[in-house]
């Protein structure tokens, strides 16, 4: 069962992943750099996701 805190985390990264996963393919067309940027953040939010237990 997850606590209040982490159902807040949850929510959050779930928005800041759907917003990463929604622009990726127009974004990461136009430089290495952020395409780069764009896998690192996606990595970083679903490892903490699978932390959390989702």
């Amino acid at each position: 069962m997850l606590s209040r805190d982490e159902k807040k985390e949850k929510k959050h990264l779930e928005k800041e992943l759907l917003f990463f996963l929604s622009y990726y393919k127009e974004v990461t067309s136009r430089s290495e750099r952020i395409k780069a940027y764009f896998d690192e953040q996606i990595g970083i939010i679903t490892d903490r996701l699978k932390e959390i237990g989702c």
